[in-house]
């Protein structure tokens, strides 16, 4: 159900969209703040808060925020896909479309300066980063932030000091790929941020003021629940990684099995022959295999000759290094070969993942 459309199409707006569950009189002043500041188009989404709720809805509806409304709960992402689609329909030209949370912690001055810097980034995710150095930070937001960002940057090769603002903006050519984008609830924001990495859609970060007021007591994120939701999103991709090897891994031995019994009626005595043609046999096929569910599955690139001839040269690179870097470890540390061995892969094992993510199947818009 939706209340307060405005019918037709506009052009050329600054649009504010908030998604809101269970409000207080904050949202009230806070879009006073940004009336004042010039936005006059504001989308609020009320994501099933209740009865009690809606007189507040209500008196946003008559200060000239259109309201959309989901009858029950559905998750913050969901929320912002609601206001998305309807911004695709309703606006024919918008300067920017900037998310913004319903809980204070973004001033209306910062608002400002991120539309100022999206119109400088069209093609870009602007995002409002907040400082977590100074004093004042709940320790569970400050925590789970330091973990997000590190394991980010770790992963996907892009320092960020705020994975979970709330405060972003992007062009209107976005409109349509963040509507895409998966998740319903809050780790739809990490993984709109991954989704832009692999597609190449640059991310810039604007300083903003760090605002928790009475120590965050009014989020709606469920520390547990949803704290698993993100990092089941933040390290979904490396956990494909891990799948993909093991598949490739358990192909290239069946594959070799398979093929030591086949050839030995074949090959007769010449048992080294047969154990190389096995062996070569396997690890092509099991190459092939790693490289094709890395494309579609891990790394989800079109089909590209450049990058299978990238993989190929990484595969040779890792073989080289491998075997040179057990030679160096087991002379000059005087260390089992098989121990070194083990160090040696494990490393390169992470090497690999990210020259795939940078290089092999780098994003190309």
């Amino acid at each position: 159900m939706m209340a307060g459309m405005i019918m037709g199409k506009r052009k050329g707006e600054t649009i504010i969209l908030i998604p809101s569950l269970e409000p207080d009189e904050r949202l009230l002043v806070y879009v006073r703040q940004l009336q004042s500041y010039g936005f006059m188009t504001i989308i609020v989404v009320d994501d099933g808060s209740g009865e009690e709720y809606q007189p507040i809805f209500r008196e946003l509806d008559e200060n000239g925020c259109v309201m959309l409304r989901h009858s029950k709960n559905q998750g913050k992402g969901a929320a912002l896909k609601t206001g998305f689609q309807h911004i695709e329909r309703q606006y024919e030209e918008v300067a920017c479309v900037i998310t913004a949370d319903s809980d204070g912690q973004h001033a209306a001055e910062d608002v400002y300066r991120l539309a100022e810097e999206a119109e400088r980034h069209p093609e870009a995710l602007v995002l409002g980063v907040r400082n977590f150095s100074g004093g004042g930070i709940p320790p569970k937001s400050l925590l789970g932030n330091r973990i997000t960002s590190f394991m980010f940057s770790m992963l996907y090769g892009k320092r960020l000091s705020d994975t979970q603002t709330g405060l972003r903006a992007f062009g209107p050519r976005l409109l349509a790929f963040m509507q895409g984008v998966r998740g319903s609830r809050f780790e739809y924001e990490l993984q709109m941020l991954i989704s832009c990495i692999r597609s190449g859609i640059p991310i810039v970060t604007l300083p903003i003021q760090t605002i928790y007021e009475n120590g965050n007591a009014g989020t709606h994120f469920k520390a547990v629940r949803d704290s698993i939701r993100v990092m089941t999103v933040l390290l979904s991709n490396f956990l494909q990684f891990i799948f993909s090897s093991i598949a490739s891994s358990v192909v290239d031995l069946g594959i070799a099995w398979l093929l030591l019994d086949v050839l030995r009626p074949l090959l007769g005595q010449q048992d080294f022959i047969r154990i190389v043609v096995a062996t070569v046999i396997a690890r092509i096929v099991s190459i092939m295999v790693n490289y094709l569910l890395n494309r579609h599955v891990v790394f989800r690139k079109e089909n590209s000759l450049g990058s299978l001839w990238r993989y190929l040269t990484l595969c040779a690179a890792v073989i080289v290094l491998s075997s040179t870097g057990v030679y160096v470890i087991h002379t000059t540390f005087f260390m089992s070969e098989k121990i070194a061995k083990l160090i040696c892969d494990a490393l390169l094992f992470l090497l690999s993942f990210q020259v795939q993510r940078r290089w092999v199947f780098v994003a190309r818009r």
